[in-house]
This record gives structure tokens, sequence and C-alpha cells, in this order.
């Protein structure tokens, strides 16, 4: 068995690991899109490292598009075999597709026109990863599993999902085959959730494996110890929008973080502790995406399942907006009325956040909540750094507004999350772990706290002999 990870080695995004089985079949785990550099975005995704016709499988940890977004561009250049992953990764997976395509094309359309003396010159098109039929063509060879049931891939070879936290639907792969007479497990944590997150389950220890490849995104990394998201948005609220009638303006990636950030806020409403002031929703995806909480109310933890019990909702309260219409979004981003807004993208890269900012920036009543994790060289990592001034569209603005940080809503374990994770799924047989999935300090800070298992910090490309 033969394992290269050609993609989030060394790096946080484009998950995509090749396994080479001893029976001649070749699976991939996850085909993401490396955002390494978002300006050339097609150029680092169009070409597969293999021949994307002789995978024979793939299986999808989560709808991330990080670890989803190239499946239509393999389906493009010939792959044929079947997608695993669970039934809400399939349907959230469709809409993050169908947005990344969305903003493929924009980015395209923008990058045509260029301008020359007072006339805009239209250049050649820029190509794109694919196209709608591309991505119709990829969910029809979708397959939904259950967690917990064995899935035979072949007749030597078979897999079982189990919770990782993370966002809904998200699952860690345990993979059984035989060679010759022995059979080796290897397994995948994809992304792992944090413990004790709103909404999802804790992350789910797998039976030990014989090589385990693993996350290590906040390896070196430690959460706040008292970090009660409840505490945490009442305290912005009441100083930001009661006492100085200011606006909470929250960047949150559209599946995951802003489901759990609008619960807490409805937990705070249902305890009578929520000021009378208007949260909005200012994310199309998220819109879209929310209700498939409440289909699949099965796979959240005891705290969600027991709230919906109780109320008949995760999320609608009368204090929350949703705004599908850009309009509304305009409306609200120059309006002086005190409130929340929670908008895309997290990292304050692209998306109807950057509008929100842009309009806030400069008001010493408002408050830039940053409620994940920003990579370097982004907007959010800007903001972070404490800078007096920023450029925004083209144009300098003082930064007067506060700028905050929580991790209360990460959604991936911590140094000691992690640690916990591997010590209860290693066992004695564990004859390696491979970290993958984070920058170069955080794999070696955790690699130096596992002293259970030997550890490789997996390199991009480098084939193992398993």
């Amino acid at each position: 068995m033969k394992l290269t990870c050609w993609g989030a080695a060394g790096t946080v995004t484009g998950s995509m690991h090749l396994l080479e089985l001893p029976n001649g079949k070749n699976i991939l785990i996850d085909c993401g899109l490396n955002y390494e550099n978002k300006n050339e975005l097609v150029e680092n995704n169009l070409h597969f490292p293999f021949p994307p016709k002789k995978i024979h499988a793939v299986i999808l940890t989560h709808a991330h598009v990080d670890h989803c977004g190239n499946l239509p561009n393999l389906v493009r250049q010939g792959f044929e075999g079947p997608i695993f992953c669970t039934a809400a990764t399939k349907e959230l997976t469709y809409h993050l597709l169908e947005d990344s395509l969305s903003i493929q094309i924009m980015d395209s359309q923008k990058k045509q026109m260029t301008r020359k003396g007072k006339k805009v010159v239209k250049k050649p098109s820029k190509p794109l990863l694919y196209q709608y039929k591309h991505l119709h063509q990829t969910m029809a060879l979708v397959r939904e599993v259950e967690f917990h049931i064995p899935v035979s891939l072949f007749s030597d070879t078979q897999f079982t999902f189990y919770h990782a936290g993370h966002i809904l639907g998200a699952a860690s792969v345990f993979m059984e085959t035989v060679e010759g007479n022995t059979k080796k497990t290897i397994g995948f944590t994809g992304d792992l959730g944090n413990y004790k997150s709103k909404l999802v389950r804790d992350p789910e220890p797998m039976p030990s494996p014989d090589f385990l490849v693993s996350e290590s995104t906040y390896g070196g990394r430690y959460h706040s110890a008292d970090n009660d998201p409840k505490d945490v948005l009442l305290h912005h609220i009441q100083k930001t929008c009661v006492g100085l009638s200011g606006k909470l303006i929250i960047p949150a990636f559209s599946v995951g973080r802003t489901q759990a950030i609008i619960f807490t806020l409805h937990q705070l409403y249902a305890e009578g502790k929520l000021p009378p002031i208007k949260i909005y929703s200012d994310s199309p995806l998220a819109i879209k995406t929310t209700g498939l909480y409440s289909q699949y109310i099965n796979l959240l933890d005891q705290e969600t399942q027991d709230f919906y019990k109780q109320y008949g909702e995760i999320f609608n309260f009368p204090n929350l907006h949703s705004l599908a219409n850009k309009a509304h979004s305009e409306y609200i981003s120059t309006d002086y009325e005190p409130c929340v807004i929670i908008s895309a993208a997290g990292m304050v890269e692209g998306g109807r956040i950057q509008e929100h900012v842009k309009n806030n920036i400069s008001n010493a009543f408002s408050t830039i909540l940053i409620a994940g994790f920003c990579a370097e060289g982004t907007f959010g990592h800007q903001l972070l750094q404490g800078r007096q001034t920023v450029f925004i569209n083209h144009k300098e603005r003082r930064v007067m507004a506060s700028i905050q940080k929580t991790d209360a809503f990460s959604a991936h374990p911590d140094h000691l999350g992690l640690l916990n994770y591997l010590k209860l799924t290693c066992g004695s047989i564990t004859k390696k772990i491979f970290l993958v999935h984070a920058d170069p300090f955080s794999s070696a800070a955790l690699k130096q706290g596992i002293d259970f298992a030997p550890v490789e910090i997996a390199s991009k490309g480098f084939t193992y002999e398993l």
C-alpha cells in the first residue's frame, strides 16, 4: 500500500491524498482546492499530478471547498468512479461547489476587462476549473454513506465513517485492506472539530489503525480556557450595541461558524439575555444551507437536539433577519441603527463582509469581531496586526473601530485537543502518524508533543510505502 499526499502537506488548503492499494486500485481521499495563492486559483488547481481516469473511487470527508472543491475538475478530466460521503455532506457539497463556481465566473469576468487610457478593452477569457455540467455530473456520482456502517470498496477493501465534528456531516475514515495474508488499516481524520463546539458532536476516535493521516491545524496553539460562546457574544453586544449604540460586525464562514453563532444568539434570546437589537445574517450561502441542520438534527450534539425538542427551532427567533437580497445588505451596511451583522467570508476575503467592514472600519463606535483563524496575507489577518490604516477598494482608511478576536467558535481542536484525540485513536499497533493540513510551525509543534507513536510530517508529492 502506498500513500502520496498531493495537497494540504505543509499547507492548510488543497487536501488530496492518494492511496494506491496492492490490488492495483487507486483511491483519492478528498479533492480540494489549493487556496495558497487566490490570485492563481485556476492555474494552481487545473492540472492533477496523476491521471484522473486512473482513480477508481473518491472518499470525501466533508464539504468545505478546500476538501471538495476540485471534484468537478476531476470529473471533467475523466474520473467516472463513485464518490462516497455522508448524506449531509452531499447536500452541502452541491451548494458549496455551486458557490465556488459563481466566484470563479465573477473573477474571470473581472480579469477579462482592462483599461488602456480611457478605453476598456476586453482580454481573452480566463479558463474555469469546470462548468455547471461538470458539477451536475459530479453529484450524479455521489454515493451516500452512513456512519459506523462498513462499506465495501472492493472484495479486499472496506471503509467506515466516524464522526469528525467540525461541520455538519463531517467524517473521519477508517480503511481496511488485505495485502497477501495480512490485513492493513489506515485512518484519515479529515478536519476534526473542536471539543464542546456548538451544534456538532465532539470528534469520535476511530479504532486504532496501523497508519493515521491526521490534521494538525492548531498544533502549538491553545484556545482560551474561559471562553463560553454565550458569554463572549453577550459581552461584545452589551459593550458595542448597547453601550456605544454601534454595530458588531462578525466575519464568519457561511457553513459551520455562521450557524454556530446564530444558534448561540438564539440560546441567549431563549434565556431572556439578548438585548432587543436586530441580528442580520448576510450570506446567501448560509441562508441556503442553514435549513439542512434541522433536516439532519440526529447528527448534531445533544445540547442542540434538546434545544430543538424544547423550542422546535434551532436558528429562527424574532431578532434574526436573513438578507438574501443584495440591496438589503447595502442598506443595513450604511444604516446607523445598532445591530449585529454576521457575514461571509470568515477571513474578510471577498463577499459581502468587505462592504460592512468598509463602512464601519472608521467608526469608533463599532466592533469587528474576528471569530476564527485568518491565514497570513488575508485582510482579516491584516486587521489583527493592529494596523492604524488599511486599504479597502484601493482607498486607505483609518482603523478606528475596535478589532477583537475570539476562538470560542473555533472549528478545530487546539494542541491539547489534537493530542487527546490522537491518544484515544492510536494504539500500540500504530506504526506511524502522518501530519497534514497545517503550516510547518503547527505540524512541528504537534510532532514534538507526540510521544506515543512515530510521527512524520508529510511532504507533498512524496510516496510512502506502508
